[in-house]
């Protein structure tokens, strides 16, 4: 099954990172997203007890900005129970904090886990990109197309990942596909992007 998508703006290369959460947690997200900064101290003072109070705790902390206690919450989470989830969770906090090594090292073993992980891949080659390491980036930005066929950032990305390569015509094709999935959205990052695109307006 594929998970649902959240995008947000990955503000080092003005992308959408396209945070996927897990199915099991998607409701516990969506209240740690809706709770009120006294509700959030409540929450944090409670003491954690298994792998999944360790991983919602973390998922506040992100929540916060507070990303290296987040990843000791990830971290301990995983000691009770290495579930893909929680290693892509931490691997979103380690890529936010530049530790993109460490990142890649993390969504490796959440698609080791779940080789339907569509989010997992493209985060990776999200990690990669930033260390230009763009034919990496562009083989799983093609795998998590290869699971979800829509999803918009995917496409995006990889165009970027072309562009550098020297390949504007596939970069090119890349965009508008994302363009015709969501016109919106795909202007809205190409307008930020930190570089031109084929196409895209001029820069001096």
């Amino acid at each position: 099954m594929i998970r649902p998508t959240l995008n947000v703006l990955a503000t080092s290369l003005a992308l959408s990172a396209a945070l996927i959460l897990p199915a099991n947690a998607q409701g516990v997200s969506m209240a740690i997203a809706t709770l009120t900064p006294s509700e959030v101290q409540e929450f944090q003072r409670i003491v954690p007890k298994s792998a999944e109070d360790y991983y919602t705790l973390g998922l506040v902390l992100q929540g916060e900005g507070d990303l290296p206690e987040a990843i000791e919450q990830f971290s301990r989470a995983l000691e009770l129970e290495p579930l893909a989830d929680y290693y892509f969770a931490r691997g979103l906090a380690l890529a936010d904090l530049g530790d993109h090594q460490r990142a890649i090292a993390d969504f490796s073993q959440a698609v080791r886990l779940d080789r339907q992980f569509a989010s997992a891949f493209y985060n990776r080659g999200m990690s990669y990109l930033a260390l230009q390491q763009l034919n990496l980036a562009v083989t799983d930005f093609s795998q998590s197309l290869d699971i979800d066929p829509q999803f918009v950032a995917a496409y995006y990305s990889r165009g970027m990942a072309y562009y550098d390569l020297g390949n504007e015509d596939q970069a090119q094709l890349d965009y508008e596909r994302a363009m015709n999935l969501s016109p919106t959205m795909t202007a809205k990052f190409y307008d930020q992007a930190p570089r031109p695109l084929t196409g895209g307006p001029d820069y001096d």
